[in-house]
């Protein structure tokens, strides 16, 4: 009879601590000095509970600031290569000689040799030619003797157009040479126009 009063007591207290909220992990029966402990833990004090509402908002973390990037490196001007220059092109040489041809045994201009003769005049006074020689020469018809007499009459022709062009005469000089030194390479007794001719040398040289 004692003991079945003991479980009704035991019981009894099972039921009152699971429906205490302060001890629902934990009870003690006073009377049969049983102490059970059902849970992990008791729970909390109402005292102990957290306020959620007296929380302070937690600071958002603090990022750090990524460095900038280092400026690019300047760009290095490439240097512009210029092609050399074209060399002008040279001038031609100036002419040193002019020739002038005489009809058959005489020794006047005609109207084209006193053309090159005008020529021969301002090439003198452009190159500044300080001496001048002009040969005259012959075919070689007629004696050796005539055609001196004939090649120094033209060599003499030639010099008188260019002093009346303004030349002075001291600086021309004038030389006979007969049919030795033919232009044309001929036997005797032929008429070559072309021995038959006065040669005008700015240079200065005798040929």
């Amino acid at each position: 009879m004692k003991a079945r009063a003991t479980l009704s007591v035991f019981f009894m207290s099972v039921a009152v601590a699971l429906a205490s909220p302060a001890s629902a992990n934990y009870f003690a029966n006073p009377r049969t000095g049983l102490n059970l402990n059902v849970g992990s833990a008791p729970n909390p004090v109402p005292r102990e509970r957290i306020n959620l509402s007296r929380l302070e908002p937690l600071a958002p973390p603090v990022v750090a600031q990524a460095s900038p990037p280092p400026p690019p490196p300047p760009v290095q001007a490439v240097p512009q290569v210029r092609p050399a220059p074209t060399p002008a092109p040279s001038s031609p040489p100036p002419v040193q000689r002019f020739v002038v041809f005489f009809d058959f045994n005489v020794a006047e201009l005609s109207s084209e040799a006193q053309l090159v003769v005008g020529e021969a005049v301002d090439a003198v006074r452009e190159q500044q030619a300080a001496h001048i020689i002009i040969v005259g020469h012959t075919d070689t018809v007629g004696s050796r003797a005539y055609n001196q007499r004939l090649s120094e009459r033209r060599a003499l022709a030639v010099k008188n157009q260019m002093v009346r062009a303004g030349l002075d005469e001291e600086q021309i000089t004038v030389i006979g040479r007969n049919f030795a030194d033919p232009l044309v390479p001929t036997g005797p007794g032929v008429r070559e126009p072309q021995n038959r001719r006065a040669v005008i040398d700015l240079g200065g040289s005798i040929s």
